[in-house]
């Protein structure tokens, strides 16, 4: 029993499908997490926004959301800080307002 040409292009067109959706993810995943070194972080300025600085250095591995307290004007506000991972060594980003309080520390090696 033979499958009509048809039938078999759209098998083959569907199966060709599967692949390019499989390899786009794949793609995609690995576009997620850029490798930085100094030269990187040394592009990352104090006030710049946090989709600025994953732009520079891609998403970070982990964030953590927190409320800091002022002391002298008796209020909170929201602190996030990214934090990325190179070759056993933790970069850590402080925000406060969405926008970068300091310049990242530097790697030890580059």
């Amino acid at each position: 029993m033979q499958v009509e040409p048809k039938k078999r292009c759209e098998r083959l067109n569907r199966s060709y499908k599967n692949v390019v959706v499989a390899m786009s993810a794949i793609f995609a995943i690995a576009a997620c997490h850029k490798e930085f070194r100094n030269r990187n972080l040394e592009q990352v300025k104090p006030n710049m926004t946090q989709k600025e600085v994953e732009s520079i250095l891609g998403s970070p591995d982990r964030t953590e959301k927190s409320e800091a307290e002022f002391e002298t004007q008796k209020k909170t506000t929201g602190v996030t800080r990214y934090y990325y991972e190179h070759k056993g060594q933790t970069i850590e980003l402080r925000f406060q307002n969405g926008r970068l309080i300091s310049r990242p520390d530097r790697l030890k090696e580059d």
